[in-house]
C-alpha cells in the first residue's frame, strides 16, 4: 500500500500536521493507509512542535491499541520514519535535526571567521551583522537567507537517505510550509529541489525524481504583538511574502517541479503573543491550519494521472485556493463550501458527540449505574476493563481535541461549528445552529439527549463483543455517533 512522506518544516507545519491528526482521529478519509509525518524545524522545544508530538504520540498509542475495521475512528496509519524498512523499529520520533545548527551562530556555521579579507567582505553584503550572530538554536527567526543556506544540508543528512530507501514508486510526498517566516520559506523550494534532483548513489533515485509532490504554501494568516520577547516583526510578512512568491514563480511553479500547490492565506491581526522560538512560542490553533491540513486530503484523493510525472518535470501542474460558501468572521458548517462540509462536518461532529460523553458521562454510566452498553457481553467497557494506561491515552487525546475546538474558536477568523461545552440532556445540540431534531413519538421510546445517547450505545454493543474491550470502545462509539447523527441531528 502506497504511503504519503509529510514533510513539515517550521511552527506552522507543526500546526497543520496537529489540524490533520485531529482530523484523521475523527474519521476524515485520507486516501492512503499510512502517513510518515517528517518534522523539520531546528528549534526542537518549540511549544508549537512539542504539542504537535504529544498528540500524535498519543493517537498512535491509541491506534494501536483500537483499531479495528468497525470503527472509522484513528483509522489512518501515522508512522515515524524510523519504523519503516527491514531495520524499522518502534519509534516515536517524528523531529529530524540538520547537522550542526544547534549550539553555535550563524557565522561559525558558514565558517565565517575561516574566509579570506574578499569572501568575508561578500559575505557581509549577503548578511547583516545580526544575521552573522543569530544563535538558530530557536530557528531563524524570519530569516529566510540564513534558512536556506543551513537547510541545503538536507540532502547529507541520515533521515533523507532513510526516507529515500523507503520511498517506492507509488509512495507520494506533501510539504507543508510558511512562506512569511525563515524555516519554511527557505525550506520548500529546498526540500523540493532535493527530491527531484536525486541522483546516484542515493537510493530509489528515480522514483524520487518522478515523484508525485503537493505543497501548502501558507501565506500570513497571524500578527504577532512586537515586546522584548521577540525579533519577529509582523509588518514584514508581506514583503517577505512577495519575494517568496516571485521566487517560488521561478524555481517552483515556473520550472514545472510541483504537481500540485495550494495557497491560503488571511488577514493579519496581531493575536499572538510574541516570542522568538522553544517553549514560549505556542499559538492557538487557527482555522487556516484545518483548512491547509485538507489540501494534504484533497491532494491525495488526486488520481495518478493528474499527478502525472516525466523526467522530473509535471506534466499539468495544479494549483489551488481555499474559499468559503460564505464570507464570514465566524465560521459555522454552514458557510463552508459544499466539498468542504461533506469531507469535514459528520467526522468532526460524531468526534465531539465521542469526546463529550467520555469526558462527561463515561464514569458516571460506565460504572456507578452500569449501564448495558459498558457492563454487558465478555469484553466489558468498565474502567477497569480498558486499563488506566488506555484510559489516560483517551483523556489525554480528548483534552487536546477540546483545546483546539477551543482556540479556532477564539481565534480572529473563528471556526465555531461545534459547542464543546454541550453534554447531558443538550449533547445533542452540539452543532452550532443545528438542535436537536425532536419529535414526539422519538422522544417517548428513545429519549432525548443523553437518554437516546446511552440506549443506542447499548442496542449496538452486542455487535462489537467480539473484539477486545480497546477496540470495542471505539468501534461502538464511531457506530452509536454515526446512528445519532443520522437521526437526530442535522449536519
Amino acid at each position: 500500500m502506497s504511503k504519503l512522506f509529510l514533510f513539515a518544516i517550521g511552527g506552522t507545519g507543526s500546526r497543520v500536521v496537529k489540524a490533520l491528526t485531529m482530523l484523521l482521529a475523527a474519521g476524515v478519509d485520507a486516501p492512503t493507509e499510512t502517513i510518515v509525518p517528517i518534522i523539520i524545524d531546528p528549534d526542537s522545544a518549540n511549544g508549537d512542535l512539542t504539542r504537535t508530538v504529544e498528540i500524535m504520540k498519543t493517537y498512535k498509542e491509541i491506534r494501536a491499541q483500537a483499531s479495528s475495521d468497525k470503527s472509522s475512528f484513528f483509522k489512518t496509519r501515522l508512522s515515524s520514519l524510523d519504523e519503516l524498512g527491514e531495520g524499522g523499529f518502534v519509534s516515536d520520533n517524528f523531529i529530524f535535526d540538520i547537522e550542526g545548527v544547534k549550539e553555535q551562530l550563524f557565522k561559525d556555521f558558514i565558517g565565517y571567521s575561516e574566509l579570506d579579507r574578499n569572501n568575508r567582505a561578500f559575505s557581509s553584503l549577503l548578511f547583516s551583522k545580526s544575521n552573522l550572530n543569530a544563535d538558530m538554536d530557536v530557528g531563524f527567526k524570519g530569516n529566510p537567507n540564513i534558512g536556506s543556506v543551513v537547510l541545503n544540508k538536507f540532502k547529507d543528512t541520515s533521515f533523507f537517505k532513510k526516507f529515500a530507501s523507503n520511498f517506492e514508486q507509488n509512495d507520494r510526498v506533501f510539504i507543508i510550509s510558511s512562506i512569511f517566516g525563515g524555516t519554511g520559506a527557505a525550506g520548500f523550494p529546498l526540500i523540493l529541489k532535493n527530491v527531484r534532483d536525486a541522483a546516484p548513489p542515493l537510493p530509489h533515485h528515480n522514483f524520487l525524481r518522478n515523484a508525485r509532490i503537493g505543497a501548502v504554501s501558507i501565506l500570513p494568516y497571524f500578527g504577532v504583538d512586537k515586546n522584548d520577547k521577540t525579533s519577529i516583526d509582523s509588518n514584514t510578512f508581506i514583503s517577505k511574502t512577495k519575494a517568496a512568491l516571485s521566487y517560488y514563480a521561478r524555481n517552483v511553479s515556473g520550472n514545472r517541479s510541483i504537481n500540485a500547490l495550494y495557497y491560503i492565506g488571511d488577514i493579519v491581526t496581531n493575536d499572538q503573543k510574541g516570542a522568538d522560538g522553544a517553549g514560549q512560542q505556542r499559538n492557538k490553533a487557527h482555522f487556516i491550519e484545518l483548512a491547509a491540513a485538507l489540501s494534504i486530503i484533497d491532494f491525495m484523493g488526486l488520481s495518478d494521472a493528474d499527478l502525472n510525472v516525466v523526467n522530473g518535470t509535471a506534466t499539468n501542474p495544479k494549483f489551488f485556493e481555499f474559499g468559503l460558501q460564505k464570507e464570514t468572521a465566524s465560521i459555522s458548517f454552514a458557510d463552508l463550501a459544499k466539498e468542504t462540509h461533506d469531507i469535514v462536518a459528520r467526522p468532526l461532529t460524531r468526534f465531539a458527540l465521542y469526546q463529550s460523553f467520555m469526558e462527561n458521562h463515561y464514569s458516571e454510566y460506565s460504572e456507578a449505574k452500569g449501564e448495558a452498553w459498558a457492563s454487558n457481553g465478555n469484553n466489558k467497557l468498565t474502567r477497569e476493563a480498558l486499563g488506566a494506561r488506555y484510559r489516560n491515552s483517551i483523556s489525554a487525546f480528548n483534552q487536546h481535541f477540546r483545546e483546539w475546538l477551543m482556540e479556532m474558536s477564539i481565534s480572529n477568523v473563528s471556526f465555531n461549528p461545534i459547542d464543546y461545552t454541550k453534554s447531558g440532556k443538550d449533547i445533542f445540540n452540539l452543532v452550532n445552529g443545528a438542535p436537536e431534531k425532536k419529535g414526539f413519538l422519538s422522544n417517548v421510546f428513545k429519549g432525548a439527549g443523553l437518554g437516546n445517547y446511552r440506549n443506542v450505545l447499548s442496542e449496538l454493543e452486542p455487535q462489537f463483543d467480539h473484539l477486545s474491550s480497546s477496540q470495542k470502545l471505539l468501534a461502538l462509539f464511531s457506530q452509536a455517533t454515526e446512528k445519532i447523527v443520522n437521526e437526530r441531528i442535522t449536519v
